[in-house]
């Protein structure tokens, strides 16, 4: 260490405490700027590096390294072409969907709430399931109303969501305004950003890397893998509940897609309900159909699927991966389905990191002769 590196080392001890309450009021001031535009940042930061490979492709093999901001804009137009306006039009439609049967799920329950009794289900259902249902007319009322109650606040959640979705125009437009600038220069400069970051982590140089590869391994198995299983699987189902002449084939798509990224819930939990109503209805055949096609195509289609957009293991135990995916969407909305799994794995990561930490210390003190640590 020269000179210079000493004195400054001796002038920061002594600034210290300054520098530390300066610090620490610039970083309670950027937070407060920054957290309005964390949802579209962080949208941003996952687009860009689910079109890395593009930009890659473009400026290193195409242009050569030159032309960097070039392929910068190419690959942000791709994103809003490719993913952010197929993104607002499919919301849209859900918001649209939403709002043109809820007037259908009102007047269903108030039709079933004004006339169910046992021999209106009996007469609903088929023979078959009716001869067994008598033992169960005691508890119709208790039933009704709990589903009537269950309905009446789904269906007005939805609604108030959609008409939200619909009538932030504004909102819309400045999220998408920062969501392509921020992509932009996240394309550009990620390399940066992520050099940046592996320098400020105060770990050693072998965790470092460890810390990033199992970030970036996650985000490849989240993003790719989940992302185009889960669109695989949607555009499947939406095609077997048009098939079987079910109807909103688009807004059911869109929810399985949906559902499709949360482990353990998938595509059945629309597919198996609309199969059971068509054989409640007598379409034995077609709910047949539906239903093979829902647990035999469908659901295990991803064993085959995934693996070809996965080329290295997250990692990730499958119950963080869960906690991070459902606590994720309590805290985030959609975004935390990629956001939640990182987060907590990263969280793992470092107590990991820290519990080995203790384990070297521990070996160290019991290594140390009994007259040096007395």
């Amino acid at each position: 260490m020269d000179q210079q590196d000493k004195t400054t080392l001796r002038h920061f001890k002594v600034t210290a405490i300054p520098f530390v309450a300066i610090f620490s009021l610039i970083l309670v001031l950027s937070y407060m700027v920054a957290v309005p535009l964390a949802s579209p940042l962080a949208w941003a930061a996952l687009f860009s590096f689910f079109m890395h490979p593009l930009y890659s492709l473009l400026s290193e093999r195409l242009f050569r390294g030159r032309f960097r901001n070039i392929a910068a804009a190419l690959v942000t137009g791709a994103i809003l072409l490719l993913i952010v306006i197929p993104g607002v039009f499919a919301g849209t439609m859900l918001a649209r969907e939403v709002l043109r049967n809820y007037g259908r799920i009102l007047d269903l329950m108030v039709e079933f709430s004004g006339s169910l009794d046992v021999a209106d289900l009996k007469a609903f259902l088929p023979q078959w399931l009716a001869s067994r249902i008598g033992p169960l007319g005691d508890y119709v009322d208790f039933l009704r109303d709990n589903l009537q109650q269950a309905g009446g606040w789904t269906a007005s959640r939805l609604a108030a969501l959609s008409r939200a979705f619909a009538q932030n125009v504004f909102g819309l437009v400045w999220q998408l305004v920062v969501i392509t600038v921020a992509s932009f220069f996240m394309t550009r400069d990620g390399h940066l950003i992520v050099e940046y970051i592996e320098a400020v982590l105060p770990l050693s140089e072998e965790e470092r890397l460890a810390v990033m590869n199992r970030a970036r391994k996650l985000l490849r198995a989240v993003v790719y893998g989940i992302t185009f299983t889960a669109a695989i699987q949607a555009v499947l189902g939406a095609t077997g509940w048009a098939f079987a002449g079910l109807p909103t084939p688009m807004l059911f798509g869109i929810l399985m897609f949906l559902f499709a990224m949360i482990p353990f819930v998938g595509t059945p939990l629309v597919l198996v309900p609309g199969s059971l109503y068509l054989l409640a209805t007598g379409e034995t055949r077609t709910g047949l159909l539906l239903l093979v096609w829902s647990l035999g195509v469908v659901s295990t289609v991803d064993n085959f699927i995934r693996p070809l957009f996965i080329s290295e293991g997250s990692g990730a135990h499958i119950l963080i991966v869960f906690i991070g995916v459902i606590g994720g969407l309590a805290a985030w909305g959609f975004l935390g389905i990629f956001l939640g799994p990182l987060v907590i794995s990263l969280f793992v990561f470092f107590l990991d990191s820290y519990r080995r930490i203790l384990e070297i210390q521990r070996r160290q003190e019991a290594e140390r002769p009994a007259a040096a640590r007395k």
